[in-house]
């Protein structure tokens, strides 16, 4: 495989590849090209209408009747159309997993609530709760020492 970069300050930029065949490689390469532009922003849908939103405007996402959400500060809810392992990995350190359906940003956390017997809830600046697993919560309370 060849490889060559040419840099042209006053040009418009593109990727080219040329390859054999798709892989799981050119299409690993593709992806990072395309999000390059976006890197701090989640592709999303507000009924048909495509919309970019900034993980910092990000609260909660979860898995709602088999489908995956973006619910932002504002409590506004976005359909995403990528699996929560895939989002998961697009998401920067501060947002945490905190049962197999939900992730959260930590910077919109405002308490986490103990229930006696059954667990650990966490409660979000916009109103939202979810519960958390005694595994993912384990995980937390050690970034949270560390």
């Amino acid at each position: 495989m060849k490889f060559h970069l040419l840099i042209t300050p006053h040009e418009e930029e593109k990727v080219t590849a040329q390859l054999h065949q798709e892989s799981t490689f050119s299409n690993d390469l593709k992806e990072f090209v395309l999000s390059q532009g976006n890197s701090n922003k989640l592709i999303a849908y507000d009924d048909n209408d495509l919309v970019q939103i900034s993980f910092e405007n990000i609260a909660f996402i979860t898995i709602i009747s088999e489908k995956l959400y973006l619910i932002t500060k504002e409590n506004k809810k976005y359909l995403l159309k990528e699996r929560l392992y895939q989002i998961a990995q697009k998401l920067p350190d501060y947002f945490w997993k905190i049962n197999k359906s939900s992730i959260v940003n930590r910077h919109e956390i405002e308490r986490f609530n103990v229930i006696s017997g059954t667990g650990v809830n966490v409660i979000m600046k916009n109103g939202i709760s979810d519960y958390v697993s005694r595994r993912c919560f384990s995980q937390i309370r050690k970034e949270l020492e560390s």
